[in-house]
């Protein structure tokens, strides 16, 4: 560990730190959560110029909200994508399930025992998006995911759905086919029917995982990954994207300027009035307390929980059958494919 890390947990009482914590089954949530928020909350005083000593562009900074000198909060890029952070975030997922509740909870627990045509029929979002099919090939002629993969061809997702076969139907939820779509919406506005497919696939990639059908294809199994990186930035962070997330070093394709910008994100930003890991009130702020609280009300009184939690469940399953850590299951999923 190094020295930085140790002097920014040393005010949490151990064994707590960030990079290499020890088993944390044994260990009460309420403590495991407080021990995340103290470390997370810790503060920096921190002096920054905008450009090397260039005061016009450090006014500018200022006015635009960005302050140039204030707190940060190094322990917040410390914290994401940890297996400390992992444990915290399925502890308070639990808790806030029981003590939130909800009709759409509920709604989801009892669905996970239908068929699967009665969720096609009966899902808010899957009920209302298609009115039919003309079979004309729109939808995939514009679908650049249907140009990548020649295997993907939107039109037959569906014409799957309206066969209402069960059997073709959990075919296609076991099957690569739902993730190869990127939600860009492209087939939406053209569909003389104004199907929605974007929103049918979204609904469908919900009902694999609460089924557990996600299990049998590579992009299913990583959603559990995705679960912790999109849904702990959710959870943690009040964004789907952390600006950390995208480093150059695991997307080489982005190019050496792009590796450039990564390197010194957090001056880049602070240029153009952002607020990286930083009170304020533009990009990569921290988000205040309360605020995160509100959100993750939201969160929980919409349902997303039912999903978390099942993926919690199922991967523990397939970590046990496999003989693994929960964090080395992760790790395999991550970078399965």
């Amino acid at each position: 560990m190094t020295e930085e890390r140790l002097d920014a947990t040393t005010a949490v009482q151990e064994p707590f730190c960030i990079e290499d914590p020890i088993d944390l089954s044994c260990v009460p949530d309420e403590e495991l959560v407080a021990a995340y928020e103290q470390i997370r909350d810790q503060r920096e005083r921190e002096h920054t110029s905008c450009t090397a000593g260039d005061p016009n562009e450090a006014q500018t900074a200022n006015a635009e909200g960005s302050s140039g000198t204030g707190d940060t909060y190094p322990n917040i890029r410390r914290l994401f994508g940890t297996a400390f952070e992992r444990e915290k975030d399925r502890r308070e997922s639990r808790s806030w399930t029981e003590k939130a509740g909800g009709e759409m909870q509920e709604w989801y627990e009892a669905a996970r025992g239908k068929p699967c045509t009665w969720w096609v029929k009966n899902h808010l979002v899957s009920r209302h998006a298609f009115n039919g099919c003309m079979a004309c090939g729109v939808c995939t002629s514009q679908c650049p995911a249907a140009e990548y993969y020649e295997e993907y061809n939107p039109r037959l997702i569906i014409d799957v759905v309206l066969s209402e076969d069960e059997a073709r139907l959990v075919e296609l939820l076991k099957s690569e086919t739902l993730w190869y779509c990127g939600q860009c919406g492209s087939c939406v506005p053209k569909c003389p029917r104004e199907n929605n497919l974007m929103g049918l696939i979204s609904s469908l990639r919900f009902l694999a995982q609460l089924k557990g059908y996600h299990l049998f294809s590579a992009r299913g199994r990583q959603q559990y990954a995705a679960r912790h990186l999109w849904g702990g930035n959710l959870w943690n962070r009040a964004c789907s994207l952390y600006f950390r997330n995208a480093d150059a070093e695991s997307l080489p394709d982005f190019g050496s300027r792009y590796a450039k910008y990564e390197s010194d994100v957090d001056q880049q930003m602070t240029r153009v009035g952002a607020s990286p890991d930083a009170d304020g009130q533009f990009g990569g702020r921290k988000v205040p307390p309360e605020t995160l609280h509100e959100l993750r009300r939201c969160v929980a009184w919409g349902g997303t929980l039912a999903l978390w939690n099942r993926l919690e469940e199922l991967a523990l399953e397939e970590a046990r059958r496999m003989g693994i850590t929960i964090d080395e299951y992760y790790e395999r999923v991550r970078s399965e494919g």
